[in-house]
């Protein structure tokens, strides 16, 4: 009895929010489009709503996730990587159903949501922090060169990841260096083998 209702409550929870986060990716696109348009107040906040039991199982706190408008706008006019905003369109469902979630290499207590949206052939990546304010604060977002997230992977930073279509991604990726072919051959092992955490135990 105890597993069938532990089956029901995941269901129900999925179903409920499922039907939240389309409402919130609406109103995000809305209102990205009304500052593509320019008539969004530059003090503005978006919400992408609550961490999905996904993002919760890779050790994102369960506190709201929030960009502000200001910051967006100043990352996709960065002279590094800069990016039409109408790329990032469904942010909000993209977020909370990532390709990877990864610790931070350099900063603790940031985590780095590895999305499927894309820039060329390159992924967004969201940057989350819940210091010192009690929320997810994007503190960064832009299309991420894919060596990069390669050796994420075999620098073992995963905290979660989609097994499958991290595996179609890697399968992607192309080099005629020696050491990079060795790279990915290594990385899909680690793929293989990681076991992500159970979502069922972030509700029940």
């Amino acid at each position: 009895m105890k597993t069938i209702g532990t089956i029901q409550l995941l269901y129900l929870y999925l179903l409920n929010y499922m039907i939240q986060i389309e409402e919130i990716n609406r109103k995000f696109n809305a209102e990205l489009l009304q500052q593509i348009k320019g008539l969004l107040p530059k003090t503005h906040t978006y919400s992408l709503g609550m961490p999905s039991v996904i993002l919760q199982s890779a050790q994102i706190p369960d506190l709201p996730i929030e960009l502000r408008a200001s910051r967006l706008s100043d990352k996709a006019m960065q002279e590094t990587h800069p990016f039409d905003l109408r790329e990032i369109m469904d942010l909000p469902r993209a977020v909370q159903n990532p390709l990877a979630v990864f610790r931070s290499a350099t900063h603790l207590g940031h985590y780095v949501v590895m999305t499927e949206l894309e820039h060329g052939r390159k992924n967004f990546i969201v940057v989350l922090n819940n210091k010192p304010l009690k929320i997810n604060s994007i503190r960064s977002i832009y299309p991420k060169n894919n060596e990069q997230i390669v050796k994420w992977i075999d620098d073992e930073l995963l905290e979660y990841m989609d097994k499958q279509k991290t595996i179609e991604w890697i399968s992607k990726q192309r080099s005629n260096s020696a050491d990079v072919r060795k790279l990915l051959n290594r990385v899909a092992k680690i793929i293989q083998n990681f076991e992500n955490a159970k979502f069922e135990d972030k509700i029940v």
